[in-house]
């Protein structure tokens, strides 16, 4: 039940796993929010900084929030990115200069923190990326000019212990958002990978099954005949064919044939598993079912099989199909024993269909 909440809220806040670069950043920006509120009270019971300074750090917290916000509620996520980047360098950095300490201050931690966030989270911005990496590296040297120029606007620490104190606290700060950062580009990655693996698995469902009737296909037959005559099993090869089924499909229309295909396959289907055996449709009203059973066992199978597809209620009445079973023999090759069952289907068809022959 917990998990399941945390699991609510976090996609409230967070948005989708799916996208897992946003997942990630907007996690970012509401611990970024949280950091400078902290950063201001402590600044304010500390005394660590001017009040203009701390006024400051709480007007960059909602101004983060508002970004999070944008980006989260208002399919903004590139745009806020960019404005979170220039707020923090071209704002942020100089206002912190200013307001705790100028070069004997915590800044240079701040400056580093950011340079390390933008470096590796923020690949694929391109030049925004390198502007911004650009910006962290020389900023400090127009604030070094401005400091040594106007030396009574940088707030300057009352004692050492005050500027040690301020140092240690930004430290934790910075050190916090590091780990939360890379927690979040580990979490990143996970979900990245995960949500590869299932594009993976739904590609190579797709490139093993036949989309209307959900069975496998040739190339699932190939797989399989190779694995199991490598493995000398006794197996058997059954060639299905619907009786009559261009008829249906001209009379009844494409959609009712496809019907008769989606039903006929979900019986095979059926008797694959039940048989540890594999259903396959190799094209139009053609299937094979490989079982692991003699010809013998796989006649009797299929025989049940054509009994109940033939009191199966379809819409315009009851459909039939013809069937050849062979048993694979250690001379003979995959295309050899498909020919032996297509012969034997064709004798079934000669029979006057609704046959099985073996």
């Amino acid at each position: 039940m917990y998990k399941c909440y945390l699991k609510k809220v976090l996609e409230w806040l967070l948005g989708n796993k799916d996208n897992p670069f946003e997942y990630t950043h907007h996690a970012i920006l509401l611990v970024g929010t949280v950091l400078y509120i902290y950063a201001a009270i402590a600044n304010y019971y500390l005394e660590l900084a001017g009040i203009y300074s701390i006024y400051f750090q709480l007007v960059l917290a909602l101004l983060i929030f508002v970004i999070w916000y944008l980006s989260r509620w208002r399919n903004q996520f590139k745009k806020m990115r960019i404005a979170f980047i220039t707020i923090i360098i071209l704002v942020s950095i100089p206002a912190n200069w200013i307001g705790n300490g100028g070069s004997n201050g915590p800044t240079y931690f701040v400056d580093l923190g950011l340079l390390i966030y933008i470096s590796v989270s923020f690949k694929d911005l391109g030049i925004y990326r390198r502007l911004g990496q650009f910006f962290c590296i020389i900023i400090p040297i127009p604030l070094i000019l401005f400091e040594k120029e106007y030396p009574d606007i940088i707030f300057q620490y009352a004692t050492e212990t005050q500027k040690q104190i301020d140092l240690t606290i930004t430290f934790i700060i910075i050190g916090l958002f590091l780990i939360v950062m890379m927690e979040s580009l580990s979490t990143r990655f996970k979900l990245e990978r995960n949500k590869a693996e299932q594009l993976s698995k739904k590609l190579r469902n797709l490139s093993e099954k036949d989309s209307l009737t959900g069975l496998y296909n040739r190339r699932i037959l190939d797989k399989q005949y190779s694995l199991w005559k490598t493995q000398d099993r006794i197996f058997s090869f059954a060639l299905l064919d619907l009786d009559h089924f261009k008829k249906q499909n001209d009379q009844w229309g494409h959609n009712y044939g496809d019907d008769i295909l989606r039903t006929f396959s979900s019986l095979l289907k059926d008797v694959a598993i039940n048989n540890k055996g594999f259903a396959i449709r190799l094209g139009g009203e053609e299937f094979v079912l490989l079982l692991p059973l003699s010809a013998d066992g796989s006649y009797q199978i299929i025989r049940q099989a054509a009994d109940t597809f033939s009191k199966t209620p379809l819409l315009h009445g009851p459909v039939t199909f013809s069937a050849g079973v062979a048993q694979s023999t250690p001379n003979d090759n995959q295309s050899e024993l498909l020919k032996r069952a297509d012969n034997l289907m064709y004798q079934a068809k000669n029979k006057g269909r609704n046959c099985i022959c073996k």
